[in-house]
């Protein structure tokens, strides 16, 4: 791979699972496949669809794209903008070939979307719940309704399946969002993890990496 790769250098095929996020759209990073690209033109990917229709993108919306690259075995991620919207035959967007891709260096932003049990203990206390997306820097968990204020700190245990073994996680955060359901009787955390072990990040790199080739977000 050469040291400032091009877009068209990650050999990437149709059908490549991308994660689009949206400028002005949602905090949420959108599903989307690659259609293909005309190299050094516009690369084509299925616009995003949200409850069941394509979303409505204006010319010249600024998009982060996220995917895992098998030709460098790792994450990539670049900023674009929308050229063309189609919707024939299919709803696709064209988008402008980036200036500069980022490798490496953005796994730690990428998010897997997941359901895995987890144990959460606050101030002693032991909650079940579930992890619903995970990142090495962090992820949100869902769990029973009770109150939390930003800045406290918990434990989150868990057990990550990665193929050949499983690791049990034993992770210290910090609250950084509380969103509280009073309907479902439930709360979501966003949380950031404090100083993770080494092979605590190594697992959830692998963990995260593997399941947004597989699903992403």
């Amino acid at each position: 791979m050469a040291e400032n790769p091009s877009f068209d250098s990650l050999q990437l095929l149709p059908g490549q699972p991308l994660q689009l996020e949206i400028e002005g759209y949602t905090n949420e990073r959108d599903r989307s496949v690659l259609v293909g690209y005309r190299p050094g033109k516009s690369i084509i990917v299925t616009t995003p669809v949200v409850h069941g229709h394509p979303i409505t993108l204006k010319l010249e919306t600024a998009i982060n794209v996220r995917l895992f690259a098998n030709k460098i075995n790792g994450a990539c991620a670049f900023k674009t903008h929308v050229i063309h919207v189609s919707i024939s035959p299919f709803p696709h967007l064209h988008l402008a070939m980036p200036n500069k891709l980022y490798l490496g260096e953005v796994r730690k932003f990428l998010r897997a979307r997941v359901n895995i049990h987890a144990t959460l203990v606050f101030e002693g206390e032991r909650s079940s719940g579930e992890i619903i997306d995970l990142s090495i820097a962090g992820g949100r968990l869902r769990t029973r309704a009770q109150a939390f204020e930003n800045g406290e700190k918990v434990s989150v245990i868990t057990k990550l399946d990665l193929g050949v073994t499983e690791k049990v996680m034993r992770l210290q955060g910090i609250v950084r969002s509380f969103v509280l359901d009073d309907q479902r009787g439930t709360c979501t955390l966003g949380l950031q993890w404090l100083k993770p072990e080494d092979s605590d990040i190594i697992a959830l790199q692998a963990f995260v990496l593997s399941r947004m080739h597989d699903n992403p977000y």
